[in-house]
């Protein structure tokens, strides 16, 4: 019998790697700084089995004290910040440099081992993006790696073993997707699923493709109650939150607001719901509807930014085979922001289609900036502070873990029931989505999100989900960025397409 598998658009690293491993003193390897950017020897966009070897030609050392939750306390008496880039690696701030880079791992004989002592080599810049660099560093004293798993697991349901297909690769029925549907809306009270005509007869793996399943995430060795989230942080994290709404309208949905364009004409904040169709590209899709979205509110300008050049371009991802909404815009603010029409979208492109003339066309050209995870930094983010980024700022980022019924949804208040937290605020998340406002329904409290995809889906592309209980992971990792003119002039872009 087979279901729809638990989704892995947003990782598709073999590594797994939580806080607590992380934190410790650490010696990072630097390369002199140079004015142009390099890829640091990773593709474009990054190939998980071609990792580059670490090793620099001249280097200098760099020594980071990592502390809990989120200090960076560097050998001499800086301090800066820290984050875990979900369980994928780190980014930290220290002597006037912020590094990113993603944790060492190996597949040995069809098993993944996690090295969370160690990094792959990673990307450094100067906070004024005038200098950069490739470091790599390595945990002191050494701690033991992790071996994960990849395997595929199916969640057993007696009502659908009658008319499941005998494999992965075998086309579904419409009687298949009924069946699903009935039990669904039997069990289900503030919302209801249906059948998609567009689901019918593609295979399980096509539907996994399109929702961007990959893989099951296992659980570190270890795990003990000395790593869980205490019962005062999360009181305090509540009333901080309830503080914070009570400023707040009890409604507001950024797709009812419209915006002055320079031509006087009155356009919607939000790009119309698109289909991503069969690539894992929903981080990047979600990513570039944030600053397109933030950028208009500032400006009115009413064209939208590039998702194909960061989604076939950027070293920090792993194009069609997923990535992180954080990462995107780290590599927008360290190149910059393209055009949609210079780079439309598709799911079959590669970095090399990009023309130079896309670099160097005229008008303003522009980047993104301060790149964070609400709340400052993984795991710290609440309903509160999710509400105030989004009225003040705009749209935003969102990993969700959807169940298999994510995919029926029609419309009501989507509540899947899995709401938990895990140790080091790490929770694991498989699929992007914008949230574009919330409300209120019969006491009930909900975000909207806008998916990617297609209109026919939910309401008309969009999902109202329970808010305030981390249903689906919804509030353990909202991803935002802003978007400001580029002091270089689109030079940074240029030079990256010439480097192709």
């Amino acid at each position: 019998m087979l279901a729809l598998l638990a989704a892995v658009a947003l990782a598709d690293l073999p590594v797994h790697c939580l806080r607590h491993q992380v934190v410790g003193e650490w010696t990072f390897h630097l390369s002199p700084p140079s004015a142009t950017r390099s890829s640091c020897g990773h593709k474009r966009p990054d190939i998980p089995e071609q990792q580059p070897e670490l090793k620099l030609d001249t280097s200098t050392e760099l020594k980071v004290d990592f502390r809990e939750p989120n200090v960076a306390k560097v050998g001499g008496g800086d301090t800066g910040h820290f984050s875990m880039i979900y369980d994928e690696g780190f980014e930290f701030e220290a002597s006037g440099k912020d590094f990113f880079a993603f944790s060492g791992f190996k597949v040995i004989a069809g098993k993944n081992e996690s090295h969370c002592e160690e990094t792959e080599m990673g990307w450094y810049a100067t906070k004024d993006r005038k200098q950069f660099g490739c470091f790599y560093g390595t945990k002191t004293p050494k701690a033991g790696f992790l071996r994960k798993e990849e395997v595929r697991t199916a969640t057993p349901d007696a009502e659908l073993l009658r008319k499941a297909p005998k494999s992965y690769d075998t086309p579904t029925t419409r009687e298949y997707h009924a069946e699903r549907v009935a039990l669904l809306n039997t069990n289900a009270k503030t919302w209801r699923a249906k059948v998609y005509d567009q689901y019918v007869g593609k295979s399980i793996n096509d539907l996994n493709t399109r929702a961007g399943i990959r893989r099951e995430r296992v659980s570190p060795h270890g795990h003990d109650a000395k790593h869980s989230l205490s019962l005062l942080a999360l009181k305090d994290a509540l009333a901080k939150s309830d503080e914070i709404k009570k400023n707040l309208p009890k409604e507001f949905d950024w797709r009812t607001q419209k915006v002055k364009a320079p031509s006087g004409e009155e356009i919607p904040v939000l790009d119309p719901v698109m289909d991503q169709g069969d690539c894992g590209s929903c981080y990047v899709v979600s990513s570039m509807r944030m600053l397109s979205a933030r950028h208009r509110i500032k400006t009115g300008e009413k064209d939208p930014f590039s998702i194909s050049f960061p989604l076939f371009c950027s070293e920090y991802n792993q194009g069609c085979s997923g990535g992180y909404g954080v990462l995107v815009a780290r590599w927008s603010e360290d190149v910059g922001l393209m055009p949609a029409s210079c780079g439309p979208y598709t799911t079959r492109g590669q970095c090399a289609n990009y023309e130079s003339q896309c670099a160097t066309s005229d008008g303003t050209k522009y980047r993104a900036d301060a790149h964070r995870y609400v709340g400052g930094y993984y795991g710290n983010a609440n309903e509160g502070e999710m509400m105030q980024e989004l009225h003040d700022n705009g749209p935003f980022v969102v990993g969700v873990e959807p169940k298999d019924d994510f995919m029926y949804y029609s419309d009501g208040i989507y509540q899947s029931g899995s709401m938990q937290h895990s140790p080091d605020g790490w929770q694991r998340v498989d699929h992007a989505v914008l949230v574009t406002g919330w409300g209120e329904e019969n006491g009930v409290k909900y975000w909207t999100i806008q998916n990617s995809w297609d209109n026919y889906w939910g309401e008309d592309g969009y999902m109202r989900i329970r808010r305030g209980d981390n249903d689906s992971g919804i509030e353990s990792i909202p991803e935002a960025a802003d978007v400001v003119v580029d002091e270089t002039k689109g030079a940074r872009v240029a030079s990256f397409i010439s480097q192709i």
